[in-house]
């Protein structure tokens, strides 16, 4: 087994949308709460890709939600983590849907 091999589990799902509802209750990578599915929302708006100033206005014209940035900021790092989004290289702060 290779990190490459590693870095991939959990990431190569696709898309879930033909999945029956009672197996996506089982994966734990439909498990995203209200404001993941917000920022997902947002960031889909923007051609799939945005910074963090971005998405806090998406967020407010869309939704009526004000996040601190730095909470906001927090939250689409782990969402890179869990693999729901990705960080773009070279570029802090910006990040776009997986």
């Amino acid at each position: 087994m290779n990190e490459n091999s590693l870095d991939k589990v959990g990431k190569r799902l696709g898309n879930l949308s033909d999945l029956p509802d009672e197996l996506k209750k089982q994966l734990q990578a439909t498990k995203t709460d209200e404001l993941e599915r917000q920022i997902l929302d947002v960031l889909s708006g923007l051609e799939g890709i945005g910074n963090i100033d971005e998405v806090l206005v998406g967020l407010y014209r869309k939704f009526s939600v004000i996040q601190e940035r730095a909470f906001l900021s927090n939250k689409m790092y782990r969402m890179a983590k869990a693999g729901h989004l990705k960080s773009v290289k070279g570029k802090k702060g910006v990040y776009e849907m997986t």
